[in-house]
């Protein structure tokens, strides 16, 4: 039985006796119309449907007008405009759903009694509290050296 197959790249019809099959270590298998068609998928990484003059490319404009049209026709006839939400502002949160309850406030564990009494000074290892944010350290004043020239 003969069997016609199609180019793995442009989907053209191969004719029985003509093209070539390339296996690959995975059991992929790929046949090719033309040695250009091989070299654009297997050395040169492309996808045929990316180019006018494959016939998959055709066959994907074809497909994406007939879902395109299905898509325009159905939602218009199924869903009335009024059910339709405003479009959000950019930077605004999404409403939270109402049918569900909301949730408690975590209530967060009283802290364990201490057996020290609390000190007033710091223990002497800690660190200096940090500067405030608008203050800057006092610079110090730089020695004064002579010069060997000036002497």
């Amino acid at each position: 039985m003969v069997v016609k197959r199609q180019c793995s790249f442009c989907a053209r019809e191969i004719e029985p006796g003509t093209g070539m099959m390339f296996v690959k270590r995975d059991g992929t298998v790929y046949h090719f119309c033309t040695s250009s068609c091989r070299k654009q998928q297997l050395h040169l990484h492309r996808v045929g449907h990316r180019f006018k003059w494959t016939r998959a490319h055709e066959l994907k404009r074809a497909a994406d007008r007939s879902t395109a049209a299905q898509k325009t026709q159905a939602p218009a006839a199924a869903a009335p405009a009024a059910t339709k939400a405003a479009p959000r502002p950019r930077g605004a949160r999404r409403p939270e759903p109402k049918d569900t309850a909301p949730t408690p406030p975590a209530v967060e564990p009283a802290p364990a009694a201490k057996s020290e009494p609390p000190s007033e000074a710091p223990p002497p290892s800690a660190p200096a509290a940090p500067a405030a944010a608008g203050e800057k350290k006092p610079r110090r004043p730089r020695k004064k050296t002579e010069s060997p020239a000036s002497a």
